[in-house]
């Protein structure tokens, strides 16, 4: 039978990647495969594409030894979310479209099973009315393997009480605010990110690459992490204590 053209390409790709240097995965545990982003009303674009972007490349490039992955959007109601922040007058951002909701997925409705990680990006919706988010989060967490927030999300996660009594970080130019939540919560200044048992926190904004390859490099080893931002051609931040933008914002 003659292959398509689309099919002769899959399988060219697919020969390309079996025949390159990729390390292995050294954890074998089961891996986590259901992966949530939470959606407040306004994000920073790249507080979610960019962990997106290091788990897409991750799912390419391993698929084989990952399983098939699964991405969920979740919003409180179907409503859009935004990548413009909720200022006067500014109007350049992109629609982000909820797949599931809080209540679709508390009865279950996913397809693809319970979360077992969840990303909490920040931006200017941290700082609205985001009590239905809070909420989820305080709910969904003890179910979940593992909770990332990047940015001003550490404020979600310190409102529902996640951060309580744990080490965390948070956006260095937004210091005083975003961590004055939270119950006993040591903030660590002079951090690129923060891992506390299954609770990853990152800095500000560009941050959210850093902390998600190593959430990969911890997960799935860490010379999958690098031979992914090699893929990418990123140069990975390897040193969560260097963190020149808390001097910069005086946070230290």
């Amino acid at each position: 039978m003659k292959k398509s053209p689309i099919t002769l390409l899959l399988a060219l790709s697919t020969l390309s990647l079996a025949s390159d240097d990729r390390p292995p995965i050294t954890n074998t545990s089961t891996l986590p495969t259901h992966f949530g982003i939470l959606l407040t009303p306004s994000i920073d674009p790249t507080d979610i594409f960019g962990p997106l972007g290091v788990l897409s490349a991750l799912s390419m490039y391993y698929i084989n030894s990952t399983g098939k992955m699964h991405l969920s959007l979740l919003a409180p109601t179907l409503s859009h979310s935004t990548t413009n922040p909720p200022l006067a007058n500014l109007d350049f951002g992109a629609d982000l479209v909820p797949t599931l909701t809080f209540d679709e997925y508390e009865a279950g409705a996913s397809e693809s099973g319970p979360l077992h990680v969840l990303l909490v990006p920040g931006g200017g919706g941290a700082r609205m009315n985001v009590s239905r988010e809070i909420a989820f989060v305080k709910k969904v967490y003890p179910s979940l393997r593992y909770i990332i927030s990047v940015c001003t999300g550490s404020t979600l996660l310190a409102r529902a009480g996640v951060l309580d009594h744990r080490r965390a970080t948070t956006n260095k130019k937004a210091w005083a605010w975003a961590s004055s939540f939270g119950n006993n919560v040591s903030y660590q200044g002079a951090a690129r990110w923060v891992r506390d048992g299954n609770v990853y926190t990152g800095s500000g904004v560009a941050a959210a690459i850093d902390t998600a390859y190593a959430f990969v490099g911890d997960v799935y080893g860490e010379e999958v992490s690098r031979w992914v931002a090699d893929a990418s051609e990123y140069t990975r931040w390897e040193n969560a204590s260097f963190d020149p933008f808390a001097e910069r914002w005086g946070v230290v």
